[in-house]
């Protein structure tokens, strides 16, 4: 997994225009470097609420670019950026769904409890000569803030207030014409509370504890902190789990993606490596239903084909899909005339208990019992390169050890602790292929396209290719590259 090289924040300031207000390693992002590309850390407004991404020098920079609208902020409106910094050359896919994540859960704070807002501007390396001068600035900017917030709200509570006393009011009159009606009942009541005093004392607790409320955000942690923390444990876990409050927690996770499978050949052969479950058949896709019976590890692709009678192209594309989910592996067509050699990968079955097991019951005969472990590693380690599979079966009499033979091949390819030595025709005058048609048979002896692929587009067997590849290169002749 590739590292971050440094997390930060940016905001676009009234007066200074974007400039970083925290970033984590501190110092990483110099002020000179940073204005080279300042204008694309907070763009237009139409790119904001997407993932971006461009590189500047020799870095490469992420970020989910904010925009907020209320009165309170200067112009009406809060633009910020966290972003994130890694190599020119770093592949950042995985790191999409995180730093979308991260720009949204910095708007919802802000826009819940003002997180953004009320951060400490004081520590902003803003790099301007009359620094201190400007501090001042933004700290009476931000008290005048706070305090027209206040004189808002108390503007609202007084209009309240002046609205319950003129309905008290009201009712306090119908109250004292019902008393003079109804003079009996006039000393009880001479000692009970008024409920216009009643209202005025509730509202009056009722403010005092509006003015003092400590603030929700007295607690959260500061920013700066929240990209330390992400920068250490996503470098070091894939991960990080940051509370904010009693009501927000970070939660990231950087998820890897699987690889781009290769591409599906006819002469190819799937193997199953993990079981499927067609239960719910009403849920898969019918083409998919029909391929997977004949996925037995013997059949190859443009067989599987005929004897679905579908198209190819479909079928390469459902093979192609399971071998992105890891439930098939593509191996070459077992012959008995190919020759196969261990690759250092055989060490992990030497080490591997699982393995080891695995491997055993892979390849056993049915209703037969296998040989030690030593026996077969040995079988596999003694794999020659110049040795075809059917000399080599015979030499070892693997079918009396109880070892099916496909099977015994079929597990070290999956596994690539044995590679097969692949055989490719080539043309000895190949400059006669540029003189050619597209569609003439020559053009096979280019190079490229192995003996199965050839059998594959002629329809023809192992046994009778290399006539019918003498007879397509006259009056030319051809030569084998084993690879």
């Amino acid at each position: 997994m590739d590292q971050i090289k440094c997390i930060f924040y940016s905001e676009f300031h009234n007066i200074y225009g974007t400039k970083i207000f925290y970033q984590y390693p501190e110092g990483f992002i110099s002020n000179d470097v940073f204005e080279g590309f300042a204008e694309f850390i907070i763009p237009k407004p139409k790119l904001c609420g997407k993932v971006i991404t461009f590189t500047a020098g020799e870095y490469k920079i992420l970020g989910y670019p904010v925009l907020l609208q209320d009165v309170k902020y200067h112009r009406n409106a809060l633009l910020f950026n966290l972003c994130m910094v890694f190599d020119r050359v770093t592949d950042t896919t995985i790191y999409h769904p995180i730093i979308r994540k991260l720009g949204i859960m910095l708007r919802t704070l802000e826009q819940e409890s003002e997180y953004l807002f009320n951060q400490n501007k004081s520590s902003v390396n803003l790099n301007i000569q009359q620094h201190s001068t400007n501090q001042q600035i933004l700290l009476q900017q931000q008290q005048q803030q706070q305090q027209q917030q206040q004189q808002i709200q108390q503007q609202q509570m007084q209009q309240q207030m002046q609205q319950q006393q003129q309905q008290q009011q009201q009712q306090q009159q119908q109250q004292q014409q019902q008393s003079q009606q109804q003079s009996t009942t006039t000393n009880t009541n001479t000692n009970t509370t008024s409920p216009l005093q009643s209202l005025q004392q509730s509202l009056a607790s009722a403010f005092s504890m509006f003015q003092k409320k400590t603030p929700s955000h007295i607690d959260q942690p500061d920013l700066l902190k929240v990209l330390e923390t992400l920068y250490i444990e996503l470098n070091s876990d894939g991960e990080s789990t940051i509370t904010i409050d009693d009501a927000n927690t970070i939660n990231v996770k950087v998820f890897s993606l699987p690889l781009e499978p290769m591409d599906v050949l006819e002469h190819h052969v799937p193997v199953l490596i993990s079981n499927i479950d067609t239960m719910n058949a009403g849920e898969w896709d019918l083409t998919l239903l029909q391929v997977i019976p004949y996925i037995d590890g013997v059949n190859f692709v443009g067989r599987i084909a005929k004897l679905t009678e579908i198209d190819i192209n479909l079928v390469k594309t459902c093979v192609r899909h399971l071998v992105y989910y890891n439930v098939v592996k593509m191996i070459d067509i077992f012959q008995y005339s190919n020759i196969y050699n261990p690759t250092p990968q055989i060490r992990k079955l030497a080490y591997d208990l699982d393995m080891q097991r695995e491997c055993m019951e892979y390849i056993t005969l049915p209703g037969s019992s296998c040989c030690s472990f030593d026996t077969i590693f040995s079988l596999y380690a003694g794999l020659s390169t110049d040795t075809p599979f059917r000399e080599y079966c015979t030499e070892n009499e693997l079918t009396s050890l109880g070892i099916d033979e496909r099977c015994f091949i079929t597990f070290g390819v999956i596994n690539d602790f044995l590679k097969r030595k692949q055989k490719y025709p080539m043309l000895s005058n190949l400059k006669l292929l540029e003189k050619l048609p597209q569609n003439d048979k020559k053009r096979l002896l280019n190079g490229t396209k192995s003996l199965d692929e050839i059998c594959c587009i002629l329809s023809i067997g192992m046994e009778s290719i290399e006539k019918v590849l003498s007879s397509i290169a006259e009056p030319e002749t051809y030569y084998t590259i084993y690879k």
